[in-house]
């Protein structure tokens, strides 16, 4: 039987079994009382996103998250993945982790192997960076999201426009699922 271990960072408790989030529980300093009215991608208004928090600041040790682990949650300051993660929720399953989410930044770290259906689906995020050996299969990943700025590599760009390399759907998600303004790194 799995044992809960529980990591903690500035932002709060993240409970884990083997490495994957299934819980989080913000730090009171870090919890936005009352919650926040900001942007969302789904119908391009404003929406109340009762569970806000100023950071999301998640530790080193943790590989993967549960689905619909954040969904519905308002980050506004800083929110920053290690470097040990591999997924963004479960390969059979529909996802959500951080779905309908409001989010300033994120920049998907290179140990990133897998991004769940729909992870970031109708979520606004203000910046988004793609490095270069990031690829998952299956789209819609990042389905009806927003986002503000989209950093992606350039010579990523170049392999998928010319079709010159297999594994590009990845990038199919930007041209055909989101609002984006590309800026080429």
């Amino acid at each position: 039987m799995a044992m809960i271990e529980n990591l903690k960072s500035e932002s709060g408790v993240f409970s884990c079994i083997g490495g994957k989030v299934t819980a989080f529980t913000p730090a009171a300093h870090n919890v936005i009382e009352g919650g926040i009215k900001a942007s969302e991608a789904w119908c391009d208004g404003w929406k109340h996103y009762e569970n806000a928090v100023r950071t999301l600041i998640v530790p080193s040790g943790v590989r993967s998250f549960s689905d619909r682990f954040l969904r519905d949650w308002a980050v506004t300051d800083l929110f920053v993945l290690p470097d040990t993660l591999e997924s963004i929720g479960d390969e059979n399953t529909v996802g959500c982790v951080f779905a309908n989410c409001f989010l300033p930044e994120v920049v998907l770290p290179e140990s990133l192997k897998f991004i769940g259906t729909f992870a970031f689906g109708h979520s606004y995020i203000k910046r988004l960076v793609i490095r270069e050996t990031v690829k998952s299969p299956y789209l819609r990943q990042f389905k009806d999201a927003t986002i503000e700025q989209l950093y992606l590599p350039k010579t990523t760009l170049e392999k998928y426009k010319t079709g010159m390399e297999d594994g590009y759907e990845f990038y199919r998600n930007f041209f055909i699922h989101c609002n984006y303004n590309i800026i080429e790194y």
